[in-house]
């Protein structure tokens, strides 16, 4: 079959001969239709975050049933589905105690075991999930990193009349965006360097929108929260220049959420006394325990727009211009791989 793999760091084939996955007992095989290239891939590439080479990435994906294990009992070949790519060992503390998005075999497909950005993906049947007939393939690819963020809400705790400034209007930052108002925010305010990424936070309800390549963020953002801050600063970029103004824009007693994926050797010096000072909360927010089945509802009551944020489409052999296009082209949001 075709796929993607990584062999190294900085390094990848595209395989025409890649093995095609055969289930074990409890294992789906999965005919992927469509599967997101994520910050995550790209950290891998680049050898920002670690993974087990040589392996097929992805890890945003959804198809079709192809074939079932002989102890799968709750899907069947022919059935449209989508993924929650982190496996889990159902062992340690955590998964015992109900954080299993703390496991300590995490991550799983895509990073340590093959993933999505090949025809077939094999996947653990408790990690598949059915999805109805009025959510897109390409919709329910957006089911992993939608439940991402929806435990990024989660944890924001954001209450009727918030002010929440989300810092970064990438995909994930678009869709908290879109959370954050249905969450009965009375005002959402994005941030971008890229004009068309704040058009669309505006479109899909944000209340202001501020270009940081334009005017100072904590000014501009002190102007829209009146001087008072927000109520709750969900930083969804992963950099140490973000990461020190979602302190600093905190209102007293507010929240701050850390949702972007910093680089595992990021160290920010931030002052004690003021979050001592605020009494504030300092939150990270880590993948999706628990909530794979809320982004597919969500999707399925047009809640959420997702379909909107795909700016392109490759096929596999097309993997040298999707990681191009997410390094250089200014109008790119969501790329989506087609194998």
């Amino acid at each position: 079959m075709k796929a993607i793999t990584f062999t190294e760091k900085g390094k990848y084939e595209y395989r025409q001969d890649y093995p095609v996955p055969k289930p074990a007992d409890k294992d789906v095989i999965v005919d992927v239709s469509e599967c997101g290239l994520c910050g995550t891939d790209v950290h891998i590439y680049r050898g920002e975050f670690e993974a087990n080479f040589p392996v097929v990435i992805g890890h945003e994906f959804s198809g079709i049933v192809k074939e079932v294990g002989s102890e799968v009992s709750k899907f069947s070949p022919g059935e449209r589905v989508t993924v929650n790519p982190n496996t889990i060992c159902n062992r340690c503390e955590f998964c015992r105690s109900g954080r299993e998005n703390l496991c300590v075999t995490l991550p799983g497909l895509g990073v340590n075991s093959d993933g999505g950005f090949a025809e077939y993906a094999r996947v653990p049947e408790r990690c598949v999930y059915s999805i109805p007939e009025e959510v897109s393939f390409t919709e329910a690819a957006f089911a992993e990193p939608l439940s991402c963020a929806i435990n990024g809400i989660n944890n924001a705790r954001i209450e009727k009349g918030d002010d929440v400034l989300v810092l970064g209007s990438g995909p994930t930052g678009l869709l908290l965006t879109q959370l954050a108002k249905i969450s009965g925010a009375a005002k959402v305010v994005s941030t971008a360097k890229r004009a068309e990424r704040l058009e669309m936070a505006a479109k899909l309800g944000a209340t202001d929108t501020i270009d940081v390549n334009e005017v100072d963020l904590v000014e501009a953002a002190q102007d829209v929260l009146e001087n008072t801050g927000a109520d709750v600063v969900i930083e969804a970029v992963g950099a140490e220049k973000t990461m020190k103004q979602s302190v600093q824009l905190a209102k007293p007693g507010g929240r701050v959420v850390w949702f972007g994926v910093a680089s595992p050797e990021l160290e920010i010096p931030i002052k004690p006394f003021e979050v001592y000072r605020k009494e504030m909360t300092i939150q990270g927010s880590f993948v999706n325990p628990y909530t794979t089945q809320d982004a597919i509802d969500l999707m399925a009551e047009n809640k959420v727009e997702v379909e909107d944020l795909v700016t392109h489409r490759y096929e596999l052999k097309q993997f040298d211009r999707a990681i191009t296009t997410y390094a250089e082209d200014d109008s790119r949001i969501k790329i989506m791989m087609e194998p």
